[in-house]
C-alpha cells in the first residue's frame, strides 16, 4: 500500500505539472486538450480537487457528529491521442489519480480520520456528444495516526484494496443532460473475502461552456457495491461554475448530499449520511 501511496504522489506531480491546451480541437497527440478527459461531479472517489466542509448526522466513526472537512487533491489529464482529432472521434489514453483526506473537527485538535487513495488508467473513445470508457482501477486506505491515538485506540487499520476493471458509456441525452452506466470488477481485493463487482450509475446536468458570469450545474450518483449487499449509495451534488479563468471554467462551488455506505473505505459497509458545501478544482 505504501507503494502505490507514492504511486500516487507522483502521479499528482505529473498532473498539476503537465500544462494542457485549451482548444478543443487541438492537433497535439502527445498531452492533448483536457477536455478529451472527461470529468465527473457527483462521485466521492472520482479524481479532483476539492475542499467542503461536510456535516455528519450519522457518523461511521467514534467521533460524534459535527462538522469535519474532506479534502481532495487530485486531477486527470490525457496522455496520448491514439486516433481522431476532437471530442467527435478522438480516442485517448490518460491517468488520474487522487488521494481524499477527512478530518474531525469535533475535538479541538484537528484529527486526520483517514485517507484513501486512487490510481486509474482510463482509455476513452469519443464519438459526438457521447464517450466510452474503459480502465484500470486501483485503491487503497489507511486509517489516520491521530485517529487511532487519540479516539479509538481499539481500532485497527483495514489492509483495503481493490484492483479493478471497469467500463462506463455516457451519453448526452440533451443538450443540458447527460445519463452514464459503469461496471466494475475487482481481480484483486484485500481483504480477500470482499465482494468484487460494483455498478453504478446516474445523470449530470449541465455544460461548463457557454454564456454567463456563472453556469449552473448538477448530478446525482447512485453506487452499489456487491461487497455491502448492493445496498445503494447515492450522492446528490448543485452549483455553479465560476467565471472563466483565462478562457477556461475550473472552479465550482456547490452543495452536496450523500446517504448510504461511507465512501471511507477504513469504515466499509457503515451507514452515514452527510451534507457538504465547497469548492471543487479541475486543471
Amino acid at each position: 500500500m505504501i507503494g502505490w501511496r507514492r504511486m500516487t504522489r507522483w502521479s499528482l506531480i505529473l498532473l498539476v505539472a503537465v500544462p494542457g491546451p485549451l482548444g478543443a480541437q487541438d492537433e497535439s497527440r502527445l498531452f492533448p486538450d483536457r477536455s478529451l478527459l472527461p470529468l465527473m461531479y457527483a462521485g466521492p472517489r472520482d479524481p479532483q480537487s476539492k475542499a467542503e466542509a461536510v456535516a455528519v448526522t450519522r457518523s461511521p466513526t467514534a467521533l460524534d457528529e459535527g462538522v469535519e472537512l474532506a479534502v481532495a487533491i487530485g486531477a486527470g489529464i490525457p496522455v496520448y491521442r491514439l486516433a481522431g482529432r476532437g471530442l467527435d472521434d478522438a480516442l485517448v489514453v490518460g491517468v488520474e489519480a487522487a488521494v481524499f483526506a477527512r478530518l474531525g473537527l469535533q475535538v479541538i485538535r484537528r484529527v486526520m480520520i483517514g485517507t484513501d487513495w486512487v490510481v486509474a488508467l482510463p482509455l476513452v473513445w469519443h464519438r459526438g456528444d457521447h464517450w466510452f470508457r474503459i480502465r484500470y482501477f486501483h485503491t487503497s486506505s489507511h486509517l489516520g495516526d491521530e485517529y487511532q491515538r487519540e479516539v479509538d485506540t481499539t481500532a485497527v487499520s483495514v489492509n483495503f484494496a481493490r484492483d479493478a476493471l471497469d467500463g462506463m458509456a455516457y451519453l448526452q441525452v440533451l443538450p443540458f443532460a447527460a445519463v452514464y452506466t459503469n461496471v466494475r470488477w475487482a481481480y484483486l481485493v484485500h481483504p480477500k473475502e470482499s465482494g468484487r463487482w460494483a455498478i453504478r450509475v446516474g445523470t449530470q446536468l449541465g455544460q461548463p461552456e457557454g454564456p454567463g458570469p456563472v453556469r449552473p450545474y448538477g448530478s446525482v450518483d447512485v453506487e452499489l457495491d456487491n461487497d455491502l449487499d448492493w445496498e445503494p449509495r447515492v450522492t446528490l451534488q448543485a452549483g455553479v461554475w465560476l467565471p472563466p479563468i483565462a478562457g477556461r471554467r475550473a472552479i465550482r462551488a456547490g452543495v452536496g448530499f450523500l446517504t448510504g455506505p461511507t465512501p471511507l473505505a477504513q469504515f466499509q459497509g457503515i451507514r452515514t449520511t452527510q451534507f457538504s458545501v465547497g469548492f471543487s478544482f479541475s486543471l
